[in-house]
């Protein structure tokens, strides 16, 4: 290779690590994306939502919402394609030992005695439909 194409290259590898780090990293814009279109869905199913990305004690909630008289906390999935499975099977056990401690310190925050709690899981599927396939599972765990 000449040195005029060894340079050329280097200057677009350059260019791109510029660009990547200008625009944050993509799993988290694909994400933010994920949780707009949960929330609009969520919205207009008639949750009132009500925190977003809410930290309680190092957990972080996507969405906390009111539905009826039920306080919902909600995980959102988001995917890009299917290559790692679809986007519910993220929400292990783990997540959801979490996700109940959050909701369990966030309600004793509040002094939310006699509210009801549920746990809903939005997922959003680019594989499926390039514009975000978008599946709330209601009680979900």
């Amino acid at each position: 290779m000449s040195p005029s194409t060894i340079r050329k290259m280097v200057m677009d590898s350059i260019a791109r690590l510029k660009n990547r780090f200008r625009s944050g990293p993509e799993h988290l814009k694909l994400g933010k994306l994920g949780e707009d279109l949960a929330a609009n869905l969520l919205a207009g199913k008639g949750y009132r939502l009500v925190e977003r990305n809410h930290k309680v004690d190092g957990r972080e909630v996507d969405i906390i919402a009111v539905e009826g008289d039920c306080l919902v906390f909600i995980e959102v999935k988001t995917r890009r394609d299917s290559s790692f499975g679809h986007p519910l099977l993220a929400v292990d056990n783990k997540r959801r030992i979490r996700l109940r401690k959050a909701a369990q310190i966030y309600a004793a925050r509040k002094n939310l005695r006699d509210i009801s709690i549920r746990f809903d899981v939005v997922t959003v599927d680019f594989g499926i439909d390039p514009y975000g396939h978008v599946e709330l599972i209601r009680n979900a765990f």
